[in-house]
């Protein structure tokens, strides 16, 4: 007969490592602006002006904040304020984007 002590040490460490995996394996919803999300909004907000490989009208070597200021208060004349549209992690991201497309 088995003792119930190595059973309960057995089944504890079974559901242990159960919960380990899921939260190893669980990962939070991107936001609208992350991975692929990132590139839509890039394709649907940005890329007219801007250009496929954010070519035009965009200097990467501006500060990141500088950036994504740019992108939530606007830039006279041409380009919109995207703020109350974007949240500033997601002006944050598309700056990030746009420089690794360059």
């Amino acid at each position: 007969m088995i003792s119930i002590h190595p059973l309960k040490k057995l089944t504890t460490g079974l559901f242990a490592f159960a919960a380990f995996a899921f939260l190893l394996t669980s990962t939070p919803a991107p936001t609208r602006a992350e991975g692929d999300d990132v590139a839509a909004t890039y394709k649907a907000k940005c890329w007219m002006c801007h250009g496929a490989k954010a070519e035009k009208s965009f200097d990467a070597a501006k500060d990141d904040a500088a950036l994504a200021d740019a992108v939530l208060k606007g830039v006279k004349p041409k380009m919109p304020a995207y703020d109350g549209k974007l949240t500033a992690d997601q002006a944050k991201s598309l700056v990030a984007y746009m420089k690794s497309i360059r």
